[in-house]
């Protein structure tokens, strides 16, 4: 029977693979910036799950490209003004932190132009902008390809119907057990009262982000999820029914 920490084991080893593939391909290719590959890879896979690392490929690769082109655009008007360096530097620092709060495909866009800014004022380009932002495009592709070709054709199915990650047992004894706890702290004073129920909330409102997480990774996911996601909505269901009575038993102890 799959269990939660056999196929934390499995994911292990086939991020292994995945990585050696990119070292590989960086290893013997003839792309000056070949690092790329290796690098690209890492943090595709850097949220673990197959899931999300298939969706962050592709916002990899779509902000990668978005911020490639911009730079075009940007190295252009420096070249130009060069005196609203200090300028645009400063908006692109503010930017960072505006980027953190969405989606990585924007994050990923100003690192890119940011990294073009400062190779072009440093005059790191060993060959020109062109053909640094192409070798770029080409071995984020490539890293971007190879995630892909593992995660769709190798490993598919690998993960089919992963429903150990949920963890049926733990979930229903957390319900029940605050369930009990709820009842038994009825007839305490009000004080008491709010700071258990406050305290059996806290674990709830965990749990609930714990499946709001899985979800989003299986719904992303290629291999086939549709057993796990329907006992999800199930379990948030129930979760969330819980919390909202658990929450309108802390307002009513605090009146």
């Amino acid at each position: 029977m799959l269990t939660s920490q056999k196929l934390i084991h499995r994911r292990i080893i086939h991020i292994v693979i995945i990585i050696m593939t990119a070292f590989f391909a960086y290893q013997f290719s003839n792309w000056g910036d070949a690092l790329w590959i290796p690098i690209s890879v890492l943090a595709i896979l850097g949220p673990f799950s197959p899931g999300n690392s298939i969706n962050k490929s592709k916002q990899r690769m779509l902000g990668s490209i978005g911020g490639l082109l911009l730079s075009v655009l940007f190295w252009f008007f420096l070249q130009n003004f060069p005196n609203s360096l200090p300028v645009i530097a400063v908006i692109l620092i503010y930017c960072v932190g505006f980027c953190l709060m969405q989606k990585y495909t924007f994050f990923i866009m100003l690192v890119s132009i940011m990294l073009c800014i400062n190779f072009d004022y440093m005059n790191l380009f060993f060959k020109n902008e062109i053909l640094f932002i192409t070798d770029r495009i080409m071995c984020v592709l490539t890293g971007v390809i190879i995630c892909l070709f593992y995660e769709y054709f190798i490993f598919r199915r690998s993960y089919d119907n992963a429903i150990c990650l949920i963890e049926s047992e733990r979930i229903d004894s957390l319900m029940q057990s605050l369930t009990e706890k709820s009842k038994k702290y009825e007839d305490s004073s009000a004080d008491i009262c709010a700071v258990k129920l406050d305290e059996c909330i806290n674990p709830l409102i965990v749990e609930i982000e714990r499946l709001e997480q899985l979800k989003e990774m299986f719904t992303h996911s290629y291999s086939d999820q549709k057993k796990p996601l329907l006992l999800i909505e199930s379990y948030l269901e129930k979760l969330n029914s819980l919390y909202e009575q658990l929450t309108l038993e802390l307002y009513s102890s605090l009146r």
